[in-house]
């Protein structure tokens, strides 16, 4: 508990404190002592080790008390008029009938008061000023043989007086009304020195809980504050440096970079620091006062941790939402053709290097990117997809890398972060690469040689930490030979080569994949649908040139229409037909023209003018191993206007 201390000369005053104590509402905040000279000294430094707001001290103890620098204020009883005239009229009172030559002896702050009371009241009385207690018995001696009678002086004196001869000696005390008015004042300045604690406690507290160790000096470059963590990384503490030059806890070189600040009054950052096998990086901040540097915040901030701050603040604040959903649990189908994909995929996860997937449109390239980073050390980091076809050519920089305030006209105020930066420590997926523009390749080669971007309107390189998987649905090396995608890029982006089967090439998978679709569709379409037998063969006939994003449609088109529970292979054949005609490209009708009236239409069919047997017409089908594609592709015909003819002739495809 804080407190007010009185030491006091004497019992006389001591009373009045004990007195004023008692009045108190608390009396447990002040505490009084008798001590003189320098045991009053070593009593109060005692006291300070307790928490001692606030001394209260008469004359020469009160300047002895200062001298000894003890940092707790100091004030004075001081003697009022009204003590001085008491004195007198009592030293005036020892000699009845007579005018006795009347003396004060006191310390400089005692006389100099004195003198102007009595110079204004034209009263007569010698003064002899002491500035130390060693010049007391000489003033003594000096007033006796001026012919003084009587001394009126502190209590210190008073003893020696009363051992000379021939001179008498008053005791100047003070009143109570003084003792209360130093406690008065005493009050204030504990006040005061309760709030400047406070804001320095509040101050301390917020320098001890960042991580960064923080130092301050003085103009002079003299130390003056270290924070817990810089006590910790210099191993010394913050009170035994105060005052101490600022080469104590910096190497030359760091003294070199304060004193620029402390002239140019401009702060520097990013130098690097060194100490016990760690970097930190510096900042030194002016403290500016009246436009001049009055001292400098030298802030440390160890690299390591900047980094993973980095790397949180990216994730937290940029990245959200770009989270992997899908791990490889989630590709479904039990073909060797797949089997054998995730095993690669699997085996790619484990890598940095850059990933290119290829496979036709709806295999699921996306599902196999996101798999790969769940599965990777980057797992914990984010996922930027990115639709390379859909960003235009005038804004692939701004989206790619971001862009600086007021880099352009309608840039957004405060500027904004590119997609790479959103996927520092984590993946980025350029869907449609294929589709990239000359433009775009050659700043994403840029981005990928340098590892580091630079944003649109801005002059600093950020370094970036991002692995890359691309995909495309078209031969991109055809691409390349036909100059129409860099070759320099294709080779970057396809260290690591997937080819994802499309579902023709996996029809075992296919019923498989139908059943769990269809499960999904019946609880949201409250439903209990089932495929027969033939509507599974129904299916796995079917090309599916859309892959499993189309067989997923397709389920969620049967499960919606169907009436009955279970979904024959005439249902599953007429929606086919039906998807069909809306999906595909309606037949022309110059594939199918009419049939001369001598031939039978029941036999025989006439394709862009050429007359062929429906059987004709099935064997080129076996001949092919029931490949749709490669059929039509031969009587040069869609795989629609061939599935007509083969369904007139009960084929199963």
């Amino acid at each position: 508990m804080s407190k007010i201390v009185m030491i006091a000369q004497g019992q006389h005053i001591a009373r009045y404190g004990l007195e004023l104590k008692n009045q108190l509402s608390d009396p447990e905040e002040f505490d009084i002592y008798i001590a003189h000279m320098e045991d009053a000294v070593r009593l109060a430094k005692r006291l300070c080790v307790e928490s001692v707001d606030v001394f209260i001290a008469r004359g020469s103890t009160a300047d002895l008390l200062r001298a000894a620098d003890l940092n707790t204020p100091i004030v004075d009883i001081m003697l009022g008029n009204t003590e001085v005239i008491a004195s007198i009229k009592e030293a005036r009172a020892l000699f009845p009938g007579k005018s006795p030559h009347i003396g004060i002896l006191g310390f400089n702050p005692i006389y100099s008061s004195v003198k102007s009371f009595l110079d204004l009241l034209n009263i007569q009385v010698r003064l002899y000023p002491i500035g130390t207690m060693q010049e007391t018995v000489g003033q003594i001696e000096n007033a006796k043989s001026d012919g003084v009678d009587v001394l009126i002086c502190g209590a210190l004196s008073y003893d020696l007086i009363r051992n000379v001869g021939g001179i008498k000696g008053i005791l100047l005390e003070s009143s109570f009304e003084a003792v209360s008015e130093a406690f008065r004042r005493a009050k204030e300045v504990q006040r005061a020195v309760s709030i400047e604690k406070k804001k320095i406690e509040r101050t301390n507290t917020i320098f001890n809980s960042v991580s960064d160790a923080i130092v301050s000096t003085d103009g002079e470059g003299l130390l003056t504050f270290l924070n817990k963590n810089a006590e910790l990384l210099f191993e010394k503490e913050s009170s035994a440096v105060f005052g101490r030059p600022m080469r104590d806890v910096l190497r030359e070189s760091e003294c070199a970079l304060v004193r620029e600040v402390l002239i140019t009054g401009e702060e520097v950052i990013g130098g690097i620091f060194e100490r016990r096998g760690r970097k930190y990086a510096i900042r030194i901040v002016p403290i500016i006062v009246t436009q001049q540097a009055e001292g400098v915040v030298i802030t440390l901030q160890e690299i390591h941790l900047l980094q993973k701050m980095e790397t949180t603040v990216r994730k937290g604040l940029y990245a959200k939402g770009n989270i992997a959903n899908y791990t490889f649990d989630d590709i479904k189908g039990g073909s060797e053709e797949i089997r054998d994909t995730v095993e690669t995929a699997r085996s790619f996860a484990k890598l940095q290097s850059n990933v290119l997937i290829f496979g036709d449109t709806g295999t699921g390239k996306e599902l196999f990117a996101q798999s790969i980073h769940n599965a990777s050390i980057r797992r914990e980091g984010p996922f930027v997809a990115v639709n390379c076809g859909a960003i235009p050519s005038t804004l692939m920089d701004s989206e790619l890398f971001g862009y600086v305030d007021g880099s352009f006209t309608g840039a957004r105020k405060g500027g904004k972060i590119g997609l790479f930066e959103m996927a520092h420590g984590g993946t980025i997926f350029l869907d449609e690469i294929s589709e990239m523009d000359p433009q775009g390749q050659v700043i994403l080669l840029r981005a990928l040689q340098e590892r580091q971007i630079r944003r649109v309107g801005g002059d600093t390189n950020i370094p970036i930490d991002v692995r890359v998987i691309a995909a495309c649905n078209v031969n991109l090396n055809e691409k390349v030979s036909e100059n129409r995608f860099r070759k320099d890029l294709y080779y970057r982006l396809s260290v690591l080569v997937l080819k994802i089967p499309p579902l023709k090439d996996r029809r075992g998978d296919i019923a498989r994949l139908a059943s769990q679709f269809i499960d999904t569709y019946n609880a949201q379409f409250g439903k209990q649908a089932v495929l027969s037998a033939a509507a599974v063969r129904e299916l796995e006939t079917f090309d599916w040139d859309g892959n499993i994003r189309q067989l997923k449609n397709f389920c969620e088109r049967i499960v919606a229409v169907a009436e009955e529970s279970v979904m024959s292979g005439a249902f599953i054949g007429r929606q086919l037909e039906n998807s069909c005609w809306l999906d595909e490209r309606l037949p022309s009708k110059r594939e199918i023209l009419p049939l001369p009236k001598s031939q039978n239409s029941e036999g025989f069919i006439s394709i862009k003018g050429k007359v062929f047997a429906r059987e004709q017409i099935r064997a080129i089908f076996i001949k092919n191993k029931r490949n749709r594609e490669v059929t039509a592709r031969e009587l040069g015909i869609s795989r629609t206007t061939l599935w007509k003819h083969l369904k007139v002739l009960g084929e199963s495809w």
